[in-house]
């Protein structure tokens, strides 16, 4: 898994924590909401330039209980509008907006993914790449489905370096 994916995911567990820990009235769901700024944040590295992303986003986590207050189920939204930057040459990237949504079903141990993960687009040359569709995890190993264009993380950092270039 590379770092733009792992990132991401981190992101997303690191939200949901706090959530499921937090009291809350039994059968009531919890929602959380915070908005974020990256700055200059390494993203990945290309071997003869690194790629820094510079951007801002939102979060929505709402958790789910069951009557007893035993967590059942939690859904993450992510929003996020940035630019990736060549560290050595100043190309930019854009990607905006990518947006997630992110159902974890606790009971089931199921993780679906919705969105447009990635909406990269090049001034002047379009679109790069796009990350959208459905993708179904159940349990920790490899996705059980896939729907849309979707890259393994490798393919995807390749792309982007070479958009850069």
């Amino acid at each position: 898994m590379n770092h733009i994916h792992r990132t991401r995911l981190i992101l997303a567990l690191l939200a949901l924590a706090p959530a499921l820990a937090a009291p809350s009235m039994a059968g009531v769901p919890d929602t959380q909401t915070t908005e974020f700024v990256v700055d200059h944040e390494l993203m990945a590295n290309c071997g003869d330039f690194q790629i820094f992303a510079d951007g801002y986003g939102s979060t929505r986590l709402t958790s789910y209980v069951d009557s007893n207050g035993q967590p059942i189920r939690a859904a993450f939204h992510g929003r996020y509008n940035g630019m990736m930057t060549n560290s050595v040459t100043g190309a930019t990237l854009f990607d905006a907006p990518s947006v997630a949504n992110i159902t974890f079903d606790l009971v089931a141990g199921t993780q679906t993914n919705v969105g447009a993960f990635f909406t990269v687009t090049s001034a002047g040359a379009g679109t790069v790449l796009i990350e959208a569709g459905r993708i179904v995890f159940d349990g920790a190993g490899p996705p059980v489905f896939i729907a849309g264009p979707h890259r393994p993380p490798d393919d995807t950092l390749a792309l982007l370096c070479d958009a850069l270039r």
